[in-house]
């Protein structure tokens, strides 16, 4: 188990702080999106939040000396982050058409 020093404790905090509120950006914009409150030409600042919610990953993988493994993980995690909810927008939309015919 590694030791973390003290003075990286705010790094830390701030990068675990910045992934949750980049992500929930991010998320709210597409969502806002694809339900048309806000105008398409929004999306590519979904994907700059995400952009730096994956940095903000990167920066707390670091700063907290995960393993190579661990950081398979968190790089498989961003992924996800970015595919999952245009994997839920597809399927909400095919059950919404399938029951309406």
């Amino acid at each position: 188990m590694h030791y973390l020093e003290p003075s990286v404790f705010l790094t830390i905090f701030l990068s675990a702080a910045l992934v949750i509120l980049l992500g929930t950006a991010y998320v709210s914009i597409y969502t806002l999106v694809k339900i048309r409150w806000l105008r398409p030409q929004m999306m590519p600042l979904g994907y700059l939040f995400w952009v730096f919610q994956a940095i903000s990953m990167y920066v707390l993988g670091a700063a907290v000396k995960s393993e190579p493994f661990t950081q398979k993980v968190l790089f498989g995690a961003m992924v996800g982050y970015l595919i999952i909810p245009h994997v839920i927008y597809f399927l909400v939309q095919r059950t919404h058409e399938a029951c309406e015919t």
